[in-house]
């Protein structure tokens, strides 16, 4: 490799990394104008009582927002998380007799299994992850529609869900959760090749391909995580309230979205930040947390959620995302490519 080609490679990433941090500090911007705002309508808004509140309210969002946002990073979408999230919420009431373990971790298992068939189907078939989560958002509910027998699910022993909703300061079991996930996610997506990969095809599947990238084991991955955190989601939700519905979390795929948008996920792939994403999902949460405070009707919620996501999808086509091919593919580990050459 000549040294020429090395300096470029390094000016490219440099530059992109410039971009990512400027990306990153309006979403930063956004989130402490929202929160401003929050602040000045709803009084005692930085009260321990109501961070606990906007925290337990971020949790499910934020959790589901993870999962959404690496198949967004990946180019693709999952659009059967609410699905997801109703069969992991299903499932954990019915094993909630069997302890803590079994309720989280049925769930999950089934909902990573199902994930990565998804993956499988997806870059086997290599057909539109739009058209096969739509047949599976079907099919997801159709099953948490069998497994309550068409009808609401109830805990019998509510000991769980009251341990999921206990406060220790201003976290609750379902906060720590998320905010580990969190952490993981980052460390996932910035330092493991199979992270620098999911970038890498997102941002040019033909051009990662070609340098001996396989966009399968990405897919897979992504989309078992995607329905795990939905399947996760359903169950805490589920869990904490003693109840599961069948037609319940109709609203996990617009916030989830929504929020992964807000958060500076590029809808074209190969682009987005750990950080944006819960800095999204807590713009969403102060929202949702200062309408309930206020007495506001839910639509208003959808109102502003809706108004939120349009500006930043305005925003996205007007900056054009100029680094977000060259930064996915320069994102691949330096052994990868000396190997190539």
């Amino acid at each position: 490799m000549t040294t020429a080609t090395t300096s470029a490679r390094r000016r490219t990433r440099g530059t992109a990394s410039r971009f990512v941090d400027r990306d990153l500090t309006a979403r930063i911007a956004l989130s402490v104008v929202i929160v401003v705002v929050a602040a000045f309508l709803i009084p005692g808004f930085g009260s321990l009582n109501n961070v606990a509140a906007l925290l337990q309210v971020l949790a499910p969002i934020g959790i589901a927002a993870l999962g959404v946002g690496l198949t967004m990073i990946a180019g693709e979408f999952d659009l059967s998380i609410g699905s997801s999230a109703v069969l992991g919420g299903v499932l954990a009431i019915r094993f909630a007799d069997a302890g803590p373990v079994a309720a989280l971790l049925i769930p999950l298992v089934v909902g990573g299994v199902l994930g990565a068939l998804q993956g499988l189907l997806i870059s086997w078939l290599k057909i539109s992850s739009l058209v096969v989560t739509i047949g599976t958002l079907i099919l997801f509910q159709g099953a948490a529609y069998i497994i309550a027998n068409e009808s609401s699910v109830s805990l019998t022993n509510f000991d769980l869900g009251v341990a999921l909703s206990t406060r220790y300061w201003i976290f609750t079991p379902m906060s720590l959760i998320f905010l580990v996930l969190a952490v993981l996610v980052w460390l996932f997506l910035h330092y493991t090749r199979l992270g620098h990969e999911m970038y890498a095809i997102g941002g040019g599947r033909r051009e990662a391909t070609a340098s001996g990238v396989s966009a399968r084991r990405p897919l897979v991955v992504a989309f078992a995580f995607s329905a795990c955190m939905g399947a996760l989601t359903g169950a805490l939700v589920s869990l904490s309230a003693g109840g599961a519905t069948p037609t319940g979390f109709s609203d996990v795929l617009l916030t989830s979205i929504a929020a992964a948008v807000i958060g500076g996920v590029a809808l074209s792939g190969g682009r987005g930040n750990t950080w944006g994403i819960v800095l999204g999902a807590l713009a969403l949460a102060v929202i949702s947390n200062a309408i309930t405070v206020l007495g506001a009707p839910v639509f208003v919620t959808d109102f502003l959620t809706g108004a939120l996501l349009l500006a930043a999808l305005a925003a996205e086509m007007l900056s054009g995302r100029p680094l977000r091919r060259t930064s996915a593919s320069s994102s691949l580990p330096s052994n990868r490519k000396e190997t190539q050459r």
